[in-house]
């Protein structure tokens, strides 16, 4: 009895654990020249396959082992300083007098800071800064005022921002005063000039466009429907048919939720979108997986407009992985339910390289068998038997186990 119960529960836990590693679909990597770090791009082809936090991929070696990997997803808006230098195209020192700094700004950048890089010193200086468009009249921008000690702790030099009203001077001078002191010893001037940058998109292909006008609730439904899910980040609208035109619209997914009665589609709002003559108008998601886009234009009292152009992108995405000259690597893609693995490599992200190698993945191959549908009910195929079976099963096992707890206790 012991030996049969245990069998049986082993083999209970042993289809639990193969169900847990059955994959859905299988897609094969190109192979690689040289060995080194790859980006295995998550195109629109194969993002149908992965759950919504991208955790179900596994890359494989030819031996069937587990490649590890480090998941990397591009950022849809980010900023960067720049230090970006001025030409000093004088400097002069007068001992127990000033020190002069005359700046170039060939371009007559309009400005209302100048930054300088100053060697560290616990010193106060007084100062003028002046502009001019000849470097023969000089106008006073700023009269008098105070350069504060500079310290800098993680370093030997220190930066410091003089600030004045707009202007765009040709050239601009800085006169500090030394004459109870020391000069400063002036590194650098310039500017830090904030650069913007948007991540890189893959657009998903729209296999139907519907427009829908509807005069009762003065509104026009545009319908983007996918080939199947897609996991979309941004949209894209331009809109025509007015000269002048400011809308506000409501961006929805469709999703399916499972009740008792069986699935039931329906548009969840995710975001809202303004629509404009000015430009095209544009709104970003938060990785939004759904087989249809439907947005829905306020027309209030105005006439319907027509759509000119609409795109629905991805924001890309990588794993990224060391891979061997030659290699023929695999990507699985397992159950929506498989965790992101945790590998050692998360430790080591330092040692990436900034651009790896990009690959794409070749075509997914489905895993999954296809069912042939009966119209016939069976006792396989019939829920409610299934279910009834399952608790049976669940009864005979805990009768049985108290069963051999009541022989053991008898044996004792």
């Amino acid at each position: 009895m012991r030996k049969f119960v245990g069998a049986l529960i082993g083999g209970w836990l042993i289809g639990i654990a193969s169900h847990a590693q059955e994959f859905k679909a299988v897609a094969t990597l190109p192979t690689v020249s040289s060995d080194g770090f790859y980006r295995v791009q998550l195109s629109p082809a194969v993002t149908p396959y992965l759950n919504s936090t991208f955790s179900n991929a596994r890359i494989h070696d030819p031996q069937g082992r587990e490649v590890p990997y480090v998941f990397q997803e591009e950022q849809p808006l980010y900023s960067h300083q720049q230090f970006r230098e001025y030409t000093i195209v004088e400097k002069t020192q007068e001992p127990k007098c000033c020190t002069s700094l005359i700046l170039s700004n060939p371009d007559r950048r309009p400005i209302n800071n100048i930054s300088l890089q100053i060697r560290n010193a616990d010193v106060s200086k007084d100062a003028i800064l002046s502009g001019s468009d000849d470097r023969t009249n000089w106008f006073v921008i700023r009269d008098r005022f105070t350069l504060t000690a500079l310290d800098n702790a993680n370093g030997t030099a220190e930066v410091k921002a003089v600030n004045f009203p707009l202007s765009d001077y040709a050239y601009y001078r800085l006169q500090i005063a030394d004459s109870t002191s020391g000069p400063l010893n002036i590194l650098k001037a310039g500017y830090y000039d904030v650069l913007t940058y948007t991540g890189a998109y893959a657009e998903v292909p729209v296999q139907q466009m519907l427009v829908t006008d509807t005069i009762a609730k003065k509104q026009t439904y545009i319908r983007l429907v996918f080939d199947t899910l897609h996991v979309v980040d941004k949209v894209m609208l331009t809109m025509t048919n007015a000269p002048y035109f400011l809308r506000q619209a409501t961006v929805y997914a469709r999703q399916t939720r499972t009740t008792k009665k069986g699935a039931i589609d329906y548009y969840r709002p995710v975001t809202n979108l303004e629509v404009s003559s000015k430009q095209a108008s544009e709104v970003y998601l938060e990785a939004v997986k759904t087989s249809e886009l439907m947005i829905a234009v306020d027309n209030g009292n105005n006439p319907p407009l027509t759509v000119a152009t609409t795109k629905a992108s991805q924001l890309n995405r990588y794993l990224i992985a060391w891979l061997k000259k030659g290699e023929a690597y695999t990507m699985k893609f397992g159950p929506d339910g498989l965790a992101m693995p945790g590998y050692d490599l998360a430790y080591f992200r330092d040692s990436i390289p900034d651009n790896p190698g990009l690959m794409a993945v070749g075509p997914v191959t489905s895993l999954r068998k296809p069912v042939v549908e009966d119209a016939t009910p069976t006792i396989f195929t019939n829920r409610n038997i299934v279910w009834v079976a399952i608790v049976a099963i669940i009864g005979v096992l805990g009768f049985m186990t108290l069963r051999l707890a009541k022989d053991a206790k008898k044996e004792s």
